[in-house]
């Protein structure tokens, strides 16, 4: 069975809002997105293996990204009590991570080390081993779209993927590189 199809199989199941197919070289990859982590916007830089620098550079991620053919996006969209329900963005964030967990299972059966990027950083841990010691889960473990400078908010709609939901929804998105 073809990944396309596996995905359309479970894509209900899983939750899966909305997905796409799409060649490794159509990622947009932005020096800006990774100044945002360097800003610290979301104060996860430096604190997390999913986050810069642990991340390496963004030559570094886009060469690794760039090494795959294909990449599979996908988001997960949670209306929300109201506009700024911080506890709602929260749960909705770990539904996502559970999601993409189980994609990640799928893409690993089917090929060799697949690159997984989830949303924003990482949080299995109440408190990361970074810098002292290695991961305690490298495979729950998902790096940041952000943290290897792709810019979602412009490919989302390039390749038919809505970025925003409506407001009072939260929109969350990953993305699996990977070779046949």
């Amino acid at each position: 069975m073809q990944i396309e199809e596996i995905i359309s199989g479970v894509k209900e199941a899983l939750k899966i809002h909305e997905y796409a197919f799409i060649n490794a070289e159509d990622v947009i990859f932005s020096q800006e997105v990774r100044g945002l982590c360097e800003k610290n916007s979301c104060r996860m830089y430096g604190t997390s293996w999913a986050c810069p620098p642990a991340t390496g550079s963004i030559e570094d991620g886009k060469k690794q990204c760039l090494g795959y053919k294909h990449v599979l996006i996908f988001t997960t969209a949670t209306q929300l009590k109201k506009k700024y329900d911080m506890a709602g963005w929260r749960e909705a964030r770990i539904a996502h991570e559970a999601v993409t967990e189980k994609v990640a299972e799928i893409f690993r059966k089917e090929f060799s080390n697949p690159i997984i990027l989830s949303t924003e950083g990482c949080t299995i841990c109440p408190k990361c081993t970074y810098p002292e010691n290695p991961c305690r889960f490298p495979k729950r473990m998902f790096p940041a779209t952000e943290s290897y400078g792709i810019l979602v908010m412009k490919l989302a709609p390039s390749v038919g993927i809505r970025y925003n939901n409506g407001p009072d929804s939260v929109t969350y998105f990953s993305m699996i590189f990977f070779s046949e």
